[in-house]
C-alpha cells in the first residue's frame, strides 16, 4: 500500500510487489536498450561523415590551388649579383634571362639652409612661402622647429629636418620624397617676400626653367584645375598685386605681361596671348607622373633659356614655371634619374624601382659603378616549377589522405569480423569510386599524348593512392607546362580576341575540339550621359553640377552624391579637364567633347553601371554646361547572346551559360560556362572551346558532396539526425507509457493490499465474535 508517495510493500499480502513492478517494468523496457545502440551507432555514422566532408574541403583547397587560371604561370627571378640589384617577378611574366649594367642609381634633391644659431628663437617673419604650388604659412614667433613641422604637416612632397653638424649651428634641409628628375621641388617666397632668399639665404642670383616641356616650352607646377583661381589654388593669402609684370620671350618677340595669380590658369593664358596675339600660352591635361590621375600645366611655347623669362614679385616661382637658383652650397644633393642599360639598352628612370622595363618584373637597382665602372648582374626569370610540383604533391596527399580516412571508417579485420562504423555503407563507397574516376579518367578534350595525369607521373596504386613520380612530373613540367596545366585546370581557349574565358562549373560540360559557338545580339555598353545643348564660348555663370546612382553609392537623384562646381569661364575643355581630375569622379567616369557638347561615360559597363546628373543651371541659360535642371539618369547595357546556342545571362560584358532543362530536360552544355565578350557590335564571334581538368572536376565533385543542401553527405548527416530524433522520441514514448505503467500497477497492487487488509481485519474481528458467543 502506499502512504503520502511511500510505498509500504505486501504489509498485508506478504506479495514484495515492488519487486514485480520493477522486473515488470524493466521487461518491457528491453526495446530502449535496442535504441540507444542504434543511435550510437548512427552519432558514430554521422561523425564519421562529418569527418570526410572536412576532409573533401581540405581536398578542395588543395585543388584550388592547382585550378586557378595562373596557376601554373608561377614564375620565381633571381639576380646573379643581389648588392648590384634585386628582382622579383609576378604570375606570368615570360622567362627570361637579362643582363642589366647600372649606371647608377636615382637620388632625391636636397638643400639646405645657411645655418642658424638657434632651432627654438623666433625666425622674426610673418608671410607665406610656396613649395610644389601650395602655400605655407610662416608667423613671426616661429622658429626653425616649428617651420620644418609646419612643412612636413603641409605634405607637400617635401620632407623637412633640422641637422646640427657643429655646436650651435642649426640648418633646415629640405628633401624631396619622390627621387629623380621628376621628384624635384619648386620653392619660392611668396608676394614679393624674402624669407627664403634672406633669412635662409637659399637662393643666389638668376632663375632657371623649372619644368621644360616640348623641348622648347616652359611649364608651371601641376594643379588640380584650370577653372579656379590659382591663389585659391595654392592657398595664397597675400597675392602679389596685379600690377606684377614679367617679361617673356616667345619665338623672338619680348613681352611684358601683367600676371595676375587671383584668376585661373586659363585666365592667365588668356591673358598671355591678348599681349602676344598668338597661342604662346596653353593649358595642357597632363598625367602626374608621381600621383598619378590627370592634371593642369600652364605651358609657354617657344621658350629657350632662363633669360627668356624675367620674373617679378615671384610669380612665375609661385607658379613653379621658373625656379630661383640656389645659393652655393645650399643644394646639398641633386636631383638624378637612374640611369641603366639591359641587355645592352640605354634607359632611366625617376625611381630605382623599375616596373616596367620587363613585363611582368620589379627591378631594385641598389648599387651603381665606382670609379667609373658600372655594376652589373645578370637577372634571370623562369617558371617556379618547385612551387607547381609542391601544389600538386600537395594536391596528391590530401587525396591519398581522403581514401585513408574512408578507408578507416569502411575497414574489415578477417581475423576478427570487426568492422568499420561505415563498412557496406553506399554513399562513402560510391564516394570514393567517383573520386579516383574522375582523377584518372582520361580529360575530354584534351591530346592523346597529354589527356591522363599518368602520362604526366601520376599514376594510382591498387590500394586507390596517387604516387607520384618526381622526375616524370619534372619532365613533363619542363617540357609542356601548359599542356600539364590543362591537365588539372578548367580552360577556355576562344577563337576571337573579342572573347575571353573567365570561367566554367561543375555544371560545364567539355566542349571538345571544336568549341561552344558564341553569338552576340546585343553588346555591352557603358552608360553616356550628353549635354542638350552645346557650349561654343565659356561659361557665363558658376554651374552646380550632382552627380548621383548607383556607380555613387547612391539612388540617382537621391540624398548624397557628389557635387562640382564649374566657375565662371569655364571653357569645355576646362570643364572636361576639372571633371577628369576629379579624385571622386575620375575613377568612376570620364568627360570628354562630342560635337561641342558636353558627355560623360561611365567606366563600368551593364545595367548595374547608373548614372546620373543634374545641373542647378537650366539649358535656356546663356553659356550653360548644357545639362539643364532636369536630373538625367542613364544606365549601361548588359551584354547579350548565346553560347552553343543556349541561353545566356549577360551582368555587364560577362556572358554566362544559363540554359536549364525544363520539366527534367537536360541541362545546357555550356550551362555554367562564363565569358567576357569586348565586342562592341552584334555579330559571330568564333567559338571557345572548355576543358576541365581534374583538379576543377575534384573541386566540383566536392560540392555534390558537401553542399548544404543538396550535398550527399549532407543528406545523409540529416538522414542520420532524423533516424536519432525518431530513435529518442521513441524511448521518450515509451518512458511516458512505463511511467503510467507504473503508476496504474502501483494503484492495483495497493488496492490489492487494501482489500486483503479489510478481509484480514473482518475475519479478525468475526473470530472475535465467535470467541465471545462460545464462552457465555
Amino acid at each position: 500500500m502506499s502512504v503520502s508517495g511511500i510505498n509500504f510493500s505486501g504489509l498485508a499480502s506478504g506479495i514484495d510487489s515492488d519487486s514485480i513492478i520493477q522486473a515488470t517494468l524493466k521487461a518491457d523496457r528491453a526495446p530502449e536498450t535496442v535504441w540507444k545502440n542504434t543511435i550510437s551507432n548512427l552519432r558514430s555514422q554521422q561523425t564519421a561523415y562529418n569527418a570526410i566532408s572536412a576532409q573533401l574541403l581540405g581536398l578542395q583547397s588543395a585543388a584550388q590551388s592547382i585550378d586557378g587560371l595562373r596557376s601554373f604561370d608561377l614564375v620565381t627571378a633571381t639576380s646573379s649579383d643581389t648588392d648590384v640589384a634585386t628582382v622579383t617577378a609576378a604570375t606570368g611574366a615570360q622567362s627570361g634571362t637579362h643582363s642589366l649594367t647600372v649606371n647608377n642609381v636615382a637620388q632625391a634633391q636636397k638643400v639646405g639652409s645657411v645655418a642658424q644659431p638657434s632651432q627654438t628663437a623666433p625666425l622674426g617673419f610673418t608671410g607665406q612661402i610656396v613649395i610644389n604650388g601650395k602655400a605655407i604659412n610662416v608667423s613671426a614667433g616661429d622658429s626653425l622647429q616649428v617651420l620644418a613641422g609646419n612643412i612636413n604637416a603641409a605634405q607637400v612632397g617635401v620632407n623637412a629636418s633640422i641637422i646640427s653638424p657643429a655646436p650651435g649651428q642649426y640648418t633646415l634641409t629640405l628633401g624631396s620624397t619622390n627621387s629623380g628628375l621628376q621628384g624635384q621641388f619648386s620653392i619660392s617666397d611668396s608676394a614679393g617676400g624674402a624669407f627664403l632668399s634672406s633669412t635662409l639665404r637659399l637662393f643666389g642670383s638668376g632663375t632657371s626653367i623649372r619644368h621644360v616641356v616640348n623641348g622648347s616650352g616652359a611649364g608651371s607646377d601641376l594643379f588640380a584645375d584650370s577653372a579656379t583661381s590659382v591663389a585659391t589654388l595654392e592657398g595664397l593669402t597675400a597675392i602679389p598685386p596685379t600690377q606684377s609684370t614679367v617679361s617673356i620671350t616667345s619665338g623672338g618677340a619680348t613681352r611684358s605681361v601683367s600676371i595676375d595669380l587671383s584668376k585661373s590658369l586659363s585666365g592667365i593664358a588668356s591673358d598671355i596671348n591678348a599681349v602676344f596675339g598668338s597661342s604662346v600660352a596653353s593649358v595642357a591635361s597632363v598625367t602626374d607622373p608621381i600621383g598619378g590621375g590627370t592634371k593642369q600645366q600652364l605651358q609657354l611655347s617657344g621658350v629657350t633659356g632662363a633669360g627668356s623669362l624675367v620674373d617679378s614679385n615671384d610669380v612665375l616661382a609661385n607658379l613653379g614655371i621658373v625656379q630661383n637658383n640656389y645659393a652655393a652650397g645650399t643644394q646639398l644633393q641633386a636631383a638624378r634619374d637612374a640611369s641603366f642599360t639591359i641587355d645592352g639598352l640605354a634607359g632611366t628612370r625617376p625611381s630605382n624601382t623599375l616596373s616596367d622595363v620587363i613585363s611582368g618584373v620589379s627591378i631594385s637597382l641598389l648599387k651603381d659603378g665606382t670609379s667609373g665602372t658600372p655594376a652589373s648582374t645578370t637577372l634571370a626569370v623562369g617558371s617556379d616549377t618547385a612551387t607547381i610540383k609542391s601544389n600538386i604533391a600537395a594536391f596528391v596527399k590530401s587525396f591519398n589522405d581522403t581514401i585513408d580516412l574512408v578507408s578507416s571508417f569502411s575497414q574489415f579485420d578477417p581475423s576478427t569480423g570487426r568492422t568499420g562504423i561505415l563498412f557496406s555503407d553506399s554513399t562513402t563507397s560510391s564516394l570514393v569510386d567517383s573520386l579516383v574516376s574522375g582523377i584518372t579518367d582520361q580529360v575530354q578534350g584534351l591530346p592523346n599524348s597529354l589527356s591522363l595525369i599518368s602520362q604526366a607521373g601520376i599514376t594510382l596504386d591498387q590500394t586507390n593512392h596517387l604516387n607520384i613520380d618526381d622526375d616524370a612530373l619534372s619532365k613533363a613540367l619542363t617540357g609542356n607546362l601548359q599542356g600539364v596545366a590543362k591537365l588539372f585546370r578548367a580552360a577556355g581557349a576562344a577563337s576571337d580576341p573579342s572573347v575571353e574565358f573567365v570561367s566554367g562549373t561543375g555544371d560545364t560540360r567539355p566542349s571538345g575540339t571544336a568549341g561552344y559557338s558564341v553569338s552576340i545580339t546585343q553588346p555591352a555598353q557603358q552608360a553616356v550621359i550628353s549635354a542638350g545643348s552645346s557650349l561654343t564660348t565659356t561659361l557665363g555663370q558658376d554651374e552646380n553640377l550632382t552627380f548621383t546612382g548607383t556607380l555613387l553609392g547612391t539612388l540617382a537623384g537621391g540624398a548624397g552624391g557628389h557635387s562640382v562646381t564649374l566657375h565662371l569661364g569655364s571653357s569645355l575643355s576646362d570643364i572636361v579637364s576639372q571633371i577628369n581630375g576629379d579624385t571622386t569622379l575620375s575613377p568612376i567616369l570620364s568627360a570628354s567633347i562630342v560635337n561641342n557638347n558636353l558627355t560623360f561615360t561611365s567606366k563600368s559597363y551593364g545595367s548595374l553601371a547608373d548614372l546620373a546628373v543634374v545641373s542647378d543651371t537650366a539649358t535656356g541659360t546663356a553659356n550653360s554646361a548644357g545639362i539643364g535642371t532636369t536630373l538625367i539618369d542613364v544606365h549601361g547595357r548588359d551584354v547579350a547572346g548565346t553560347i552553343n546556342g543556349e541561353a545566356a545571362t549577360g551582368s555587364g560584358q560577362f556572358l554566362t551559360g544559363s540554359q536549364r532543362g525544363a520539366n527534367g530536360g537536360s541541362n545546357g552544355s555550356a550551362l555554367g560556362l562564363q565569358i567576357r565578350v569586348t565586342a562592341t557590335s552584334a555579330g559571330s564571334y568564333g567559338s571557345i572551346a572548355y576543358t576541365s581538368g581534374v583538379a576543377e572536376g575534384a573541386k566540383n565533385f566536392v560540392n555534390t558532396q558537401t553542399d548544404g543542401f543538396t550535398g550527399s553527405l549532407t543528406t545523409g548527416v540529416k538522414g542520420f539526425q532524423t533516424a536519432i530524433d525518431d530513435n529518442n522520441s521513441n524511448i521518450a514514448d515509451l518512458e511516458s507509457r512505463l511511467t503510467t505503467e507504473e503508476a496504474n500497477l502501483r494503484q492495483q497492487y495497493a488496492t490489492l493490499e487494501s482489500t486483503i487488509s479489510q478481509i484480514k481485519s473482518t475475519s479478525s474481528s468475526l473470530l472475535q465474535i465467535g470467541t465471545s458467543t462460545s464462552g457465555r
